[in-house]
Parts: structure tokens; C-alpha cells; sequence
């Protein structure tokens, strides 16, 4: 019988395949759910890293999550705040203005929006070179308050909550140094070979990102991939463009700091479970049910259950957004399917989004303390 353990040992456990007290719970929350429900103000909250860090923290001991994941990875200027000359309600949302005349719109339960943001250009693959991509040594080279929010919630929650970091992976950045996804895609027909030096410069900064993150002390990393699915990319495109570096990245974490690694890819990944895991990943997350994705928990647990953590499976937009009844009575089905795995972790498939009722993610941690492993 295992004993009583408090959320980092549980989560520990569970992403090693380890026994556990009870199935851990941990979602990953939109900013605009964090928003809405913390109590921050706009300022704050989206513009101070005190404010953005004690978002995580709140939420988390909100809902009693065994772990936080500390999406906002590159830090935040500190000093952003007293940038801010003016302030007013409207009917969109609160309205800031900074003195280098930036205004910004932050609604109710979404991201703040620039005003006067200048529209992106695209380009083709004749007009980007692999060496305009600057390789970095420091990711205090591209913000010097690099990942200021994580070390806030790790000096407060590190020894009682399991705190993950998180990179972007290099396919995502590829497509978005070309103005938009469809003039990436385009990029890779025209001219693949040259696509691929640019996605492994992008990859060297990208494995800088986390080795830094890795050092303050996380518990585990997050590779972001949310555009590696079928809906997206086929398997071998994933195979070709994605995996390898990806590779990169946990073979270097694993090897130097011996924490796991799990990959986050939203929609359609149910032809690909085991392809997604020569990355040499430790877990995957989303696993999105239909209709948002093709993947059947119980169908993943057969398939890679044996060889990985699993989190998530609870779609946001369909199930979450039900009643508490239902919601807990969907809950107790996951957690009867995914404590087959080798570990388990009840989590949304992607972010909770901002129409989630708060009770219901409160159910979720409900019925994961009263139902046995």
C-alpha cells in the first residue's frame, strides 16, 4: 500500500511510472481562465511578473492541482508596469496606455489585445536565410529578465507542487518566422532542404530555452508541438520535420539533468502514438478525444500505456463545459482507464478554457481524492 504523499511526490511517481495514493491532477489553464478567476487586476496580472506568477499560484491552490506549469516561460519586464500612463474601462475591456503610445485592450477572459499593432508581412523561402536566425548562448541574451515568473513560483511552491517548464518546439517558430502557418507550409515544398537549417538553428535556441529553465530547478518540461498533429502535418512530415529535434531537446534534458519530458500536441494525434514517442518522451499530453481529436483513452492505454505517463483526454469544449454531475461522472471513467497506464495524470486534454465553469475543474480533484488506484 503506498502512503499518504503530498502533490510533488505524487506527480513524481506518476510520471516515472511509479505507485501513487491517488491519481494526480493537473491542468494546464488558459490565460484568459486564469484571468477570469483569479481576481487580478488587468494591469497587474498581464503586465508584472509578480502579478503572472501569483496567477499560477492562486489557481492552483483554487483547484488543488498537484503541479503548476509555468507556461509564460520567458519572463516578463519587471519594470513594464510603470510604463503605464493611463487606464480606463470600455465596453471591450480595460484600456492601457503605454507611454510609447502601445494601447492595449485586456477583455474579461482573453489574452490582452494590441491596438495598434502593425500587420505582419509574409515571405517566401527565398527571401529568410538560415543565418538570419541569431544562435543564442544565454536566453538572458533575448530577455535579461528571463523566466523572472518561474523563479517566483518555484521560491514558493517548489517543495510542496510539481512545477514544469515549457519550451515552444522549433516547427511552431519555423512556420511563424515566415509571416503565417500556410507561408511556412509553402516554404517546406519550395524548399525543403533549406527549411530544415532553419528549423535546426531555431531548435539550437529552442534547446537553450529549456537547458535554462532546467537549471532554476523545474520538475519536468513541456514541449509545446501544437501544430504536429494530422489535422496539420502528416506522419512523415511529423517524422521528418518535427521529431528530430524534438529528440535533441529530451536527449540533452534527460542526459544532463535527468528529469522527464513530455510532448503536448493538440487535435489529431491517434496515428501517431508511437511514432511521437521515439522522441525518446517520457509522456504524452492532450490525447484529445473526439470530436476535437482522434485519440480514445483507452485505446492509448493499450497501445502506449506500458511505456509512458498519459495526461489529459478531457476535452475542454465538450465535457468540461458540463454540469458537475456529469463532469465527475466523466472523470471517474478516465481515471478507471488511465490508471491502467503506467502513470496517469487527470488533466484537461488541452487548456481549460475561460467558459469552464471553476466548479467543475474543483470536481475533477473531487473525484480523483475519492476514487481508488
Amino acid at each position: 500500500m503506498t502512503g499518504t504523499m503530498n502533490s510533488k511526490e505524487r506527480m513524481i511517481s506518476a510520471m516515472s511510472g511509479k505507485s501513487v495514493d491517488r491519481i494526480p491532477v493537473m491542468c494546464q489553464l488558459s490565460l484568459g481562465h486564469i484571468f477570469k478567476n483569479a481576481g487580478l487586476e488587468a494591469l497587474e496580472y498581464w503586465f508584472t511578473p509578480e502579478g503572472f506568477a501569483e496567477g499560477y499560484i492562486l489557481m492552483a491552490e483554487k483547484y488543488g492541482f498537484d503541479g503548476i506549469l509555468v507556461n509564460r516561460w520567458y519572463g516578463m519586464d519587471p519594470d513594464q508596469y510603470k510604463k503605464a500612463v493611463h487606464q480606463k474601462n470600455t465596453h471591450e475591456g480595460r484600456l492601457i496606455t503605454f507611454d510609447d503610445g502601445r494601447q492595449y485592450i485586456c477583455p474579461s477572459n482573453d489574452y490582452p489585445r494590441l491596438l495598434n499593432e502593425f500587420p505582419v508581412s509574409c515571405r517566401d523561402i527565398s527571401q529568410v536565410s538560415p543565418d538570419e536566425i541569431h544562435l543564442i548562448s544565454s536566453a538572458y541574451e533575448s530577455w535579461s529578465w528571463f523566466g523572472n515568473i518561474l523563479d517566483i513560483v518555484l521560491a514558493r511552491k517548489k517543495y510542496t507542487l510539481s512545477i514544469h517548464g515549457e519550451i515552444g518546439t522549433s516547427f511552431e517558430s519555423f512556420l511563424l518566422t515566415f509571416g503565417s502557418f500556410e507561408a511556412g507550409l509553402i516554404a517546406i515544398m519550395d524548399d525543403k532542404g533549406k527549411s530544415k537549417e532553419i528549423i535546426s538553428r531555431i531548435n539550437q535556441n529552442c534547446l537553450v530555452y529549456a537547458i535554462e529553465q532546467c537549471r532554476k530547478g523545474i520538475d519536468a518540461l513541456k514541449l509545446s508541438s501544437p501544430f504536429a498533429g494530422a489535422g496539420f502535418i502528416s506522419a512523415d512530415m511529423y517524422e521528418e520535420l518535427v521529431l528530430p529535434y524534438e529528440k535533441v531537446i529530451i536527449d540533452t534534458v534527460h542526459r544532463d539533468f535527468g528529469i522527464p519530458c513530455y510532448i503536448h500536441t493538440c487535435g489529431a494525434i491517434g496515428d501517431r502514438l508511437e511514432l511521437m514517442l521515439e522522441s525518446g518522451a517520457d509522456g504524452l499530453e492532450c490525447l484529445d478525444p473526439e470530436p476535437l481529436g482522434t485519440v480514445s483513452l483507452s485505446d492509448a492505454v493499450d497501445r502506449i500505456g506500458s511505456r509512458c505517463f498519459i495526461k489529459g483526454n478531457l476535452d475542454s469544449v465538450n465535457e468540461l463545459t458540463k454540469s458537475p454531475e456529469e463532469v465527475r461522472k466523466i472523470a471517474k471513467e478516465r481515471i478507471a482507464i488511465g490508471q491502467k497506464a503506467n502513470g496517469y495524470i487527470l488533466s484537461s486534454a488541452c487548456s481549460v478554457s475561460p467558459d469552464v465553469p471553476p466548479e467543475n475543474i474543483v470536481a475533477l480533484v473531487e473525484i480523483a481524492k475519492n476514487t481508488g488506484t
